[in-house]
């Protein structure tokens, strides 16, 4: 039996054409392997199947590395999914590093929250120059919890990061343990919820934060968004929150493709602004 919240969170629900999108998100990015496939390459970072990380290199020597982390209510899609959204970035010369992570609910969402905190210590450790994080959703959420002050993210890494962009992310999870669907499958309780979300957690790192949410999204999606902003600003983070305009859940990310974009300038250009666009 559904809920109220489990609406409130339904975002395949939310856009009619769902499952039109998420099937060309597997043709893109199959497309996207054919053409720059000799600019990719593969590191495994823990013993899990799922525990690697996909690296493409611009033409150009790398400025920076953008770290970008896929959605799926922690407990679907993968990587490959999600390649395409390196195009604007590459053509920005920023290298991209896409992380895949264990899925819900094989491990925990603890244990999943620590792969991706793995991954991106292991990005630090290969590259050099700054790092900035990107999440889309659920990556959303796990970008902005490795760089609380408890996540176990290292020292070095953490030190590189000079923005962090959540893109229709979660940020409070406690709604969602009141779900009788996602709740169930990450066997979340209010306890655990609180304990990993990022509004209730105090931020740690140099950079700043910017959310970004479609303007078309759930209400519940625009409020997750802006209110991370909100409350990391108290705690000392330069923040921005902005409205896509015209922009559901799944459209949002697409313009990561081109390097013209706003998204792709507020992601691979860490001194640009919302103002700027």
């Amino acid at each position: 039996m559904t809920n109220a919240w489990d609406s409130a969170y339904d975002n395949r629900g939310a856009v009619a054409d769902a499952d039109a999108w998420l099937a060309a998100w597997q043709t893109d990015g199959a497309a996207f392997r054919q053409t720059h496939g000799s600019r990719m390459s593969q590191r495994r970072y823990g013993a899990h199947p799922r525990e690697f990380i996909d690296i493409v290199e611009p033409d150009a020597p790398a400025r920076a590395t953008l770290v970008f982390v896929h959605g799926g209510y922690w407990r679907s899609l993968n990587v490959a999914e999600n390649h395409q959204l390196a195009t604007g970035a590459l053509a920005c010369d920023r290298r991209v590093a896409l992380i895949e992570y264990p899925l819900c609910p094989d491990v925990s969402l603890e244990s999943l929250c620590d792969s991706v905190i793995a991954a991106i210590g292991d990005i630090a450790d290969a590259t050099s120059g700054d790092l900035i994080l990107a999440g889309h959703s659920a990556g959303g959420h796990l970008v902005t919890h490795a760089v609380t002050q408890h996540s176990g993210l290292p020292d070095a890494a953490r030190a590189r990061i000079k923005r962090v962009v959540s893109i229709s992310g979660l940020h409070d999870l406690r709604p969602l343990a009141q779900t009788t669907d996602i709740g169930a499958t990450l066997s979340l309780d209010m306890p655990r919820a609180g304990a990993l979300s990022p509004a209730l957690s105090q931020p740690d790192f140099p950079g700043d934060l910017l959310c970004v949410v479609g303007a078309d999204e759930l209400a519940e999606l625009k409020r997750q968004s802006h209110l991370l902003a909100n409350i990391w600003t108290g705690l000392g983070v330069a923040t921005q929150s902005h409205e896509m305009a015209g922009e559901h859940h799944f459209s949002i990310v697409e313009a990561l493709r081109s390097p013209g974009t706003a998204l792709t300038r507020w992601c691979a250009y860490p001194a640009a602004r919302v103002s700027d666009r």
